[in-house]
């Protein structure tokens, strides 16, 4: 596994990319290549502004992924009984000893999605995925809370606490879709990761129906649109990082 810090160095749009690119370009003007440093500079003002601003950054994630219509009902199911919900993994926080653990945006965005596929359905089950890193407690038990407040019953919850990647998502998944008798079921993942999930569980030999939350909801108003935004960067961020996957699990052979 790569190490997070080598995946925030290695993906635009990452905090400690930012900091490596600057410290470079401020190196380089000192050095007498002010040039390179001015250029590198720019280059690195220009990417961030583009990935943070929202006109921007969201159609360049659009460009850039492929494109899923969602689940709006049986018949686009395709036959599912269940849904799959991949872990988007979680912050702790922690002070004085004690600590809470709390889903990221995407986590939400994506327990929406399955609760909103989950009612288009016949009471299909809903399997929930992940380890929160190294932490000893599944980021899916925080999934399934979510889904329980999002009208989705308890007993319909199926937590897969393993695998901590896609590739685990893989080779986990399958056996509780299996002892259930599932033969068809929806994925549900971000628009970014989805091409990666897919590829993950094809070459498991199984065809999951995809189904992704928006990527990005703005205020509406087209000033909003203008400004940079955390959530934007977000987004575009998360699309680079999942060009460098596929990659990866390419070269692996893992999709």
């Amino acid at each position: 596994m790569v190490p997070p810090i080598l995946k925030g160095a290695l993906v635009p749009g990452a905090f400690t990319f930012f900091l490596l690119a600057v410290t470079v370009g401020t190196l380089l003007l000192y050095r007498k290549r002010q040039n390179a440093g001015r250029l590198l500079l720019t280059g690195v003002m220009l990417l961030y502004w583009v990935m943070s601003t929202p006109v921007l950054a969201i159609p360049l994630v659009r460009w850039l992924s492929s494109d899923y219509s969602p689940v709006q009902s049986p018949a686009d199911a395709r036959g599912a009984t269940a849904i799959v919900v991949l872990g988007a993994g979680m912050d702790a926080y922690r002070s004085r000893g004690d600590e809470v653990f709390a889903g990221n945006r995407e986590h939400s965005l994506r327990a929406l999605e399955a609760a909103r596929v989950y009612r288009a359905l016949q009471r299909p089950w809903v399997i929930v995925t992940g380890m929160l890193g190294q932490e000893p407690r599944p980021e899916g038990e925080e999934m399934s809370r979510t889904l329980v407040r999002f009208g989705v019953p308890a007993d319909r919850i199926v937590l897969e606490g393993e695998s901590r990647s896609t590739h685990d998502h893989a080779i986990y998944v399958p056996p509780l879709l299996e002892a259930r008798g599932v033969k068809a079921f929806v994925l549900v993942t971000s628009r970014q990761h989805m091409a990666r999930a897919l590829g993950a569980f094809r070459l498991a030999g199984l065809d999951p129906v995809p189904s992704s939350p928006e990527v990005y909801v703005g205020s509406g108003t087209w000033h909003a649109e203008l400004r940079p935004s955390s959530a934007a960067l977000e987004a575009s961020t998360s699309m680079m990082y999942e060009l460098a996957g596929l990659l990866y699990y390419k070269v692996r052979g893992w999709a």
